[in-house]
Formats: C-alpha cells, structure tokens, sequence
C-alpha cells in the first residue's frame, strides 16, 4: 500500500480525475455566476416535477398545493391536462358539508385543507370550480361560543391556528359577515404574551411568529388590529434570528416566513430584513437537487421547498405565485 509504485498510481488517477471534472466544474461556476451564485431553479423545478411520474399524481391536496405554488413561483407554466387533474382531485376532496378532506379516499373535512384547497384552486384560476356557499357555511359552523373556531365537525375545541384558518377561509370565500367580531377578536387577543409577540397557548408561554402572524392577521380582516399591538410585533420579532442578527436563537424555516408576514401584516414590510433571509435559504438550498431543506444539515424536501419559494417571493427573489380573488 506504501509502495511507490502504489503511490505514483494514486498520484496520477487523482491527476486525471481532476483534469476530468475541471470542464465540469468551470461549467457549474458559471452557471452560478449567472444566477448571481444563489439557486439553481432549473433543478428546482426538475425537483418538484418528480411527482408528476406518480400514476396517482396528485394524490393529496398538499401534494398539489406545493406543485402548483412553487412550479408559478418559478415562472414556469403548468400545462392543462396536469391542471385539470389537479382541479379534478381538489374537487373530488369537497365533502357535503362544504369542508374539504387531505385527499380523496378521507371524508371528514377540517378548516386546514379546506384553506388549502380554495389556495390551490385559487392559484389555478379556478376558485369558482367548487361551491363556495357550502365552504362559507362550514367554515362558519365551527364557531365556539367563546369566538374562536374549531378544526373539524369532530374535533371542535378552539385553537388560535384553527381561528385563522377559519377567519382566512371566510374572507376568501366574502364570509366574514358570519364571525361574532367583538368575541372573536377577545378571543385572539388571549393569545398575546409579554413580550408582545402571539403563542399557540394562553397564559404562560413561548411567542413565536407563525402565532404572532395568525393572531396579527385575524385582528386586521376584523379591523381591531390596533397600533400599540402592532408595534409590539415588531419589538417581538426584532429579538428573533429573523432580524437580529446577534441572535443565537436556532432559525426555523416557517418561523422566517411568518415573520416576514407578520411585519408586513402589521405595516411594517420596510423593517424585513432581506439579507438574513437570503443568507438563510441559501444555508437550507441543496445544490445537488435544487431543492430546499426543513433545516440547516437535513435533505430536500417538496413541502420545505415550497416554503422555501415562499420566502424567497416575500423577498423578491422569485416571481410570486399570487392566489387570485375569486370572480362573482
């Protein structure tokens, strides 16, 4: 193994390896350079269409969710037979209460993929391809007496995400004239913490953004998000990695894109920091796929790839895919 002979081999396969890939490897820089070193979006997009060799694609109403969102985001073009089946399958999830299921072959609807499907079909331009009035009237059935909503006809407890999903679900669908505004909006302020952000529980409690933006954006399609609650949002997120750049705080994926809306939500875009949002997809992009990981060191996923899209829209490195205001 030591043997010189043994060595001057070794020597001279690396040699050539080298002289091998150096083609390669001046092409993959200059690629970069032309995108400006960031991401590498043809592979992205080759990523995400991997669903489509499924025999069943779509499959599910997420599945579909992320094709749709990050394929637009892109500025890439869905052809019309991979939209009607989406829109088919997106369709064939709404149940006769109004609500809509995670896929096909599941029949109890929530407020979560009921939010998830109007996006999609929203998205595909065809939000009036269900019944609306039957989606009002779900969503406004999961009202509690103590003005939040419930996730489900069997799951009916209250929750501050499952309030959202609703109150997000109504104003899409012009429903909003169903919430009890003054109960709901006490509802939603129960939520806040001292240090002024918004968490999942009452009382005792971690803030955190995804809270803070749900709770931020309830109180403005209601017109109660007042200005002392709006400011401290802001004094919540700037002790966060998500602008504070001293911060040792861990980032997480979801949480930088909350925090992006919740600061826009509140009239505050101008305060997002676009650099420390950059640097962050650039630490969670996986070069050798084009895709984007839920965390620094984990592969790609197409859901964290989604967000990841997401986030980049918010900060103008991607087109945006827009969900459009259904026609009446």
């Amino acid at each position: 193994m030591f043997m010189k002979s043994r060595m001057f081999q070794l020597i001279a396969t690396v040699a050539l390896i080298a002289a091998l890939a150096a083609p390669a490897l001046a092409k993959e820089k200059a690629k970069g350079k032309a995108n400006g070193g960031e991401f590498d979006f043809k592979k992205t997009s080759q990523f995400i269409r991997e669903m489509e060799g499924r025999p069943d694609f779509p499959v599910a109403t997420v599945i579909a969710n992320d094709y749709v969102y990050t394929l637009l985001a892109l500025g890439e073009k869905i052809d019309a037979g991979r939209q009607n089946a989406i829109i088919v399958n997106v369709k064939l999830g709404q149940q006769k209460n109004g609500g809509f299921t995670p896929d096909k072959t599941n029949k109890s609807a929530s407020i979560l993929y009921t939010d998830i499907a109007l996006e999609t079909l929203s998205l595909l331009d065809a939000g009036n391809a269900i019944d609306r009035a039957k989606v009002k009237s779900f969503a406004a059935a999961l009202k509690n007496a103590d003005g939040g909503f419930g996730f489900s006809a069997e799951a009916k407890k209250s929750s501050l995400a499952t309030t959202y999903y609703a109150v997000h679900v109504l104003k899409a669908v012009k429903g909003l004239d169903t919430v009890e505004k003054a109960k709901t909006v006490e509802y939603v302020k129960s939520f806040a913490k001292k240090d002024g952000g918004f968490g999942p529980e009452k009382g005792t409690g971690v803030a955190n953004a995804r809270s803070t933006y749900m709770a931020a954006y309830v109180l403005n399609a209601l017109g109660a998000l007042d200005e002392a609650t709006a400011k401290k949002a802001v004094q919540f997120l700037e002790k966060t990695p998500y602008l504070d750049k001293k911060s040792k705080e861990r980032p997480d994926l979801d949480e930088q894109l909350y925090a992006i809306r919740t600061l826009k939500e509140v009239g505050a875009g101008n305060r997002v920091d676009k650099t420390i949002a950059l640097n962050f997809m650039k630490r969670l992009y996986i070069r050798v796929n084009g895709g984007f990981g839920p965390l620094e060191g984990y592969g790609s996923t197409p859901d964290s790839t989604t967000t990841a899209l997401r986030i980049l829209s918010e900060i103008g490195k991607a087109k945006g895919a827009v969900p459009l205001v259904a026609k009446r």
